[in-house]
């Protein structure tokens, strides 16, 4: 394909996303204008096509409609670049945000008043909330680098119809989904309880510690069990940790009150603080459950037949060089040295080498060079390196 037909298939692209924005913000214009006609209680919330019954069907412990296919996306944050959001035109009209990037409709969920309440590190923010006005999301602004982040729970997830179309918007904006909950409902109990469940993790502990149940080919995670004592309130198997990657196996419908139910949800929760999670997980989540542990792949196979992909770990190699180094040191002990040179005078450099030098090698170098080859090689790797330097 030639430089000029690839370039005009781009533009065709662009000029395609641009109308469907423009389309969805007067569909988006309409609703909110039209809104308040709209109060009959029957209408607050409309179960999306191929739904059936009703019952609790979020980790909060709200009641709704339950889908059909139990699978769902119970929890997602995502964040964008501030610029890209208002080059995108999406910040000429902000209350028409979640409409325009998750297809919600403001008779369900809405974006409540502004506030100069911190929120994971920014400085603004604002809840989300549906239309019993019970809390369902929360978006923060101004600061953490100049960006703009958006979580929302599985309540307000449950009203997500399209995610083919939460997954364009989401990849035209260089969106970056740092974490996303995937949950399967079991609500026959057919793949075991959760004393079962903890029963085999149980006889699958590691003697240095963790669970090989549990290992995809690393260190084994570690595994935590909270039980109810028959106290009907349920029980739960926790694998791995928050913020890296973790499987909770809990009794859903005794959380709910329902002291005899049998329905037992698996719920992964994925982190992007060693992983790139991909759009194609709010598409196809069963995909990545699946590939999530080898037990779960191997489980779901049973009333399941799917793909499976895994989502890969990223490994961050730290940058082992003189200017590194000099960064650490100013950002981590800089001002201790400062407050030391000012009480010793010309007696900060032997007290520096007396109390403060030890033996060794700092661990970010030793796969670079062997120890008497490293100060040659910071020499190297310093950009303003002392002309006078004793060797």
């Amino acid at each position: 394909m030639s430089r000029r037909s690839s370039s005009c298939d781009s533009a065709v692209h662009v000029d395609f996303l641009e109308r469907e924005r423009r389309a969805a913000l007067k569909k988006a214009a309409y609703l909110y204008e039209t809104r308040r006609d709209r109060v009959n209680p029957s209408y607050a919330f409309p179960a999306p096509s191929g739904e059936k019954g009703s019952g609790p069907n979020s980790n909060t412990g709200q009641k709704g409609v339950v889908g059909s296919y139990p699978v769902s996306i119970d929890y997602l944050t995502v964040v964008f670049s501030y610029a890209r959001l208002a080059e995108a035109g999406y910040f000429d009209e902000p209350r028409f945000l979640l409409y325009l990037l998750f297809g919600l409709n403001p008779d369900d969920v809405i974006v409540g008043s502004h506030t100069s309440v911190r929120w994971h590190f920014y400085n603004s923010s604002a809840s989300i909330l549906d239309s019993n006005g019970d809390l369902v999301g929360k978006i923060g602004w101004d600061g953490n680098a100049d960006s703009y982040c958006i979580s929302l729970t599985g309540s307000a997830c449950r009203y997500i119809h399209d995610w083919s179309k939460v997954k364009r918007s989401l990849a035209s904006l260089d969106a970056r989904i740092t974490r996303c909950d995937v949950a399967y409902d079991d609500y026959d109990g057919i793949l075991g309880t959760v004393r079962h469940h903890e029963a085999l993790a149980r006889e699958h502990l590691a003697p240095a510690g963790g669970c090989l149940l549990f290992s995809s080919g690393g260190t084994p995670p570690r595994t935590r069990f909270l039980d109810d004592h028959g106290g009907g309130s349920g029980c739960t198997l926790y694998v791995g940790q928050r913020g890296h990657k973790q499987l909770c196996i809990y009794e859903k419908g005794k959380q709910l009150g329902v002291a005899e139910s049998p329905w037992v949800r698996y719920e992964v929760r994925f982190y992007a603080k060693h992983a790139v999670i991909p759009f194609d997980l709010l598409e196809e989540p069963m995909r990545y459950l699946r590939g999530s542990y080898d037990y779960l792949c191997q489980l779901f196979s049973s009333v399941v037949v799917s793909p499976v992909s895994r989502i890969q770990t990223v490994v961050k190699h730290v940058e082992a060089t003189g200017e590194a180094l000099v960064r650490w040191l100013r950002r981590q002990v800089g001002p201790a040295l400062g407050v030391l040179r000012q009480a010793l005078g010309c007696g900060f450099s032997d007290f520096i080498v007396d109390r403060v030098e030890r033996e060794g090698l700092p661990s970010r170098f030793r796969r670079i060079c062997k120890g008497g080859d490293l100060p040659a090689y910071l020499r190297e790797t310093l950009a303003d390196c002392p002309v006078g330097v004793c060797v």
